[in-house]
């Protein structure tokens, strides 16, 4: 775990929406009340049950296959909700990773917390960290994570959690890539065979009495 976050420390943006100077492309699914911009950020209001969602626009999507590994990270938050008595509606997903391409959709459940008015989240993009394929309801395997984030058709992350009025926002969405993206790739044998000889050479082995004639 420390180790992936040094790496992610460091690690190159993929996408990102600072939503300094406009709503930088999103758009809501499930919201017809209108996307608003902010102070570096989105936000948008319901006063009703529904369930919606801040939709990424395309810098997001397409070939993000280096993005396994890496992070999703935002802020989310609400200036104001009113449950009208109810629990707070957690049973949805939280977070999606839609690909049209493959026919699947990854999500994550109880990423945002109840009754919280800011939360920061780091979304690690790994098949052990929590999400599951929707409609299975199971982890999904290393490749159906690839597979997603290969051919990735949306992102999703959810915005009315209250039954009564809400007025919620989205800060600083940004992805990064994995470390498995920078990594070398894995040399033959041979390679590292005539790696390690030539290490023993730079090291001070194999001086002339050890080399054969020729």
């Amino acid at each position: 775990g420390s180790v992936a976050a040094e790496e992610g420390g460091g690690s190159r943006v993929l996408a990102e929406s600072d939503f300094l100077w406009d709503v930088d492309g999103w758009t809501l699914h499930g919201n017809d009340a209108g996307l608003h911009h902010g102070s570096k950020m989105i936000k948008a209001a319901d006063n009703d049950t529904s369930i919606w969602y801040y939709v990424a626009p395309a810098k997001f999507l397409g070939s993000k296959r280096a993005a396994y590994g890496g992070k999703l990270s935002f802020r989310h938050g609400f200036y104001e909700y009113n449950s009208d008595g109810l629990d707070f509606l957690g049973k949805d997903y939280d977070v999606l990773l839609k690909s049209e391409a493959n026919d699947l959709v990854i999500a994550r459940k109880g990423v945002i917390p109840a009754w919280s008015f800011r939360s920061d989240h780091e979304l690690d993009l790994v098949e052990t960290a929590g999400w599951v394929v929707e409609g299975a309801g199971v982890p999904p395997s290393k490749p159906d994570m690839q597979r997603v984030l290969a051919r990735l058709s949306g992102i999703w992350i959810r915005g009315g959690f209250y039954a009564g009025n809400e007025d919620s926002y989205l800060m600083n969405v940004k992805m990064t890539e994995g470390p498995e993206s920078k990594a070398p790739v894995r040399s033959s044998l041979k390679e590292q065979r005539i790696l390690s000889a030539d290490g023993y050479l730079a090291r001070g082995g194999g001086g002339p009495s050890d080399v054969p004639p020729p």
